[in-house]
């Protein structure tokens, strides 16, 4: 049972597009969609000052021997300059940072062939990450983001044929990865991978450029989001959930 379903709230979309949110794919196909789901590790941004590793001891002669210890972010610190580090490919301009994060299911949006450095080359996946949320998540919360309330949050739906967990797509969490380091996401009980409906890219694709242009992709499709947005509105149930 999913949240929607706990809290009792209909699922709108579904009640006045009529769309199905998701496809299946077999997972013989070997091709990347747009849209896809998949999993990989997923960086948070620095909101206090960075950490480093800063060298506490180093041997040119066994370079994999280096320690460090962890230390704050101190631009003038001789001991956070790098010595060149042939193995890890580091270079006296680099320095180590340490960053939290997790393993999240992501949504592809692009993969670049990213020339990395001087002559080295790499395929890059540009990964949308989602939030699942809790029984505890205020179900204002989960309102606002079905009704494109939070310019940062995309709706995803449970579903058999998709996600089994009613999430959020973090439009401020979007960045690259490695694609060697996403790993295709199936459904639980079919099996098979998937990814996003066409309708339901568009959708998205048209919230993301709301929250990065500040306009949105296909204003005949904003007006309509914005009537369903008003007519809901009305709704008795919605205002006293809301209230």
């Amino acid at each position: 049972m999913s949240n929607l379903d706990i809290r009792g709230f209909e699922d709108w979309i579904d009640q006045i597009c009529n769309y199905d949110c998701y496809e299946e794919i077999p997972c013989t196909d070997d091709n990347y969609y747009v849209g896809q789901f998949f999993s990989t590790h997923i960086r948070y941004p620095f909101i206090q000052s960075p950490k480093v590793l800063e060298i506490e001891k180093f041997d040119p002669n066994d370079e994999m021997q280096t320690l460090f210890r962890i230390a704050e972010y101190d631009p003038l610190s001789e001991n956070q300059r790098i010595r060149p580090i042939r193995q890890l490919n580091l270079r006296s301009t680099d320095r180590l940072y340490i960053s939290r994060g997790k393993v999240r299911t992501v949504i592809l949006l692009k993969i670049v062939e990213h020339l990395w450095m001087e002559d080295e080359t790499a395929k890059l996946a540009l990964c949308l990450p989602l939030s699942s949320f809790k029984l505890r998540t205020d179900a204002r919360v989960i309102i606002k983001t079905q009704l494109f309330d939070f310019p940062q949050y995309f709706y995803i739906k449970p579903s058999d044929m998709g996600p089994r967990e009613e999430s959020a797509a973090r439009l401020d969490l979007i960045q690259y990865v490695c694609l060697d380091h996403i790993k295709s996401v199936q459904n639980d009980r079919s099996g098979l991978n998937f990814k996003l409906s066409s309708f339901t890219l568009k959708l998205l694709l048209n919230h993301l450029s709301k929250y990065l242009l500040n306009k949105p992709l296909d204003e005949t499709l904003e007006e309509e989001i914005k009537a369903f947005h008003d007519i809901l509105m009305s709704e008795e149930k919605i205002i006293s959930l809301l209230a």
